[in-house]
């Protein structure tokens, strides 16, 4: 089993230093992250930016099930 490790580094945006922004380092299988560069590449987006966008979707569909409370 092949684990890859990336680090998704996001910095204070200019247009919102509000919101702090933090570094997160995912583990995960290779093949995961060989799909995950497919699905960035179709979108145009990077690794990161992909990363994120799912993540993001994941936590509002919780938030709309009730799975967790928005803030």
């Amino acid at each position: 089993m092949r684990l890859s490790v990336f680090n998704v580094k996001i910095h204070n945006a200019l247009y919102n230093l509000d919101m702090g922004k933090v570094t997160v380092t995912i583990y995960m299988e290779e093949t995961d992250k060989e799909a995950l560069q497919q699905l960035a590449d179709a979108e145009e987006r990077s690794l990161s930016q992909m990363a994120v966008l799912i993540l993001k979707r994941a936590i509002r569909q919780a938030q709309n099930d009730g799975t967790i409370t928005p803030k």
